[in-house]
């Protein structure tokens, strides 16, 4: 087999690996950050109900918070610390999570805070119940979907499997050494990634649309 040849099937096996593990990783890390907001949801309603401040209740999960979301709030933390409007922090922290869940909860709590409510901790448990059943639901989803991205693995495994074997044979292994035989090798690996990576995202949920987009403004 040329070098040529050699050189673009490792480029193109190397970009499949690089964008299958880029994309386990944000995956990983979306389900933590998901998964992380009914017990964030529960530290606030526990602070709530021992009297702290809706400030002081987001600033203590810079300490308490799952480690998915620690960062986040701890950031909104020293923000606070700076001198920097309840508001302003808010509307940091809604941005910097951009999720649908975070949205819900900061507008709660903005309002809350402004124009104060006495059913803030009624709202956030709901919400919390809301939440739970909801990732309840997607993660049984998605287990029941596992078997698209097993199929997936197959599919991009069996042929190569198939080449290995056809390998052992001197026709097949003078065919592939030909210049056609090389071009095929090189599609085949091309199709494969486009599949495997095509196959894995219909695999995926679709994201929960964001309602509270506008960012929080102090008055």
């Amino acid at each position: 087999m040329k070098l040529i040849t050699l050189i673009i099937l490792a480029a193109l096996l190397f970009l499949g690996l690089y964008l299958g593990i880029s994309a386990s990783k944000l995956r990983r890390a979306a389900v933590n950050r998901a998964n992380s907001w009914p017990e964030v949801l529960d530290l606030i309603i526990s602070s709530l109900q021992s009297g702290a401040s809706i400030s002081e209740s987001l600033a203590n999960l810079g300490k308490i918070a799952p480690a998915a979301v620690r960062d986040n709030f701890a950031l909104f933390t020293k923000n606070l610390a700076q001198g920097e409007k309840f508001e302003d922090c808010l509307s940091k922290l809604k941005a910097d999570f951009a999720d649908p869940i975070s949205d819900q909860l900061f507008e709660t709590l903005y309002f809350a805070a402004r124009f104060g409510s006495k059913n803030t901790i009624k709202v956030l448990r709901e919400l919390s119940e809301y939440v739970a059943a909801d990732l309840s639901t997607r993660s049984e989803i998605q287990i029941r979907f596992g078997w698209i991205k097993n199929s997936a693995n197959l599919a991009a495994l069996a042929p190569w499997v198939l080449f290995l074997i056809l390998r052992t044979q001197e026709n097949a292994k003078a065919a592939y050494l030909q210049p056609t035989g090389q071009l095929i090798l090189v599609l085949g690996v091309v199709a494969t990634l486009i599949a495997y990576l095509w196959m894995n995202k219909i695999a995926n949920l679709p994201k929960a649309k964001r309602l509270f987009t506008k960012q929080i403004l102090a008055k």
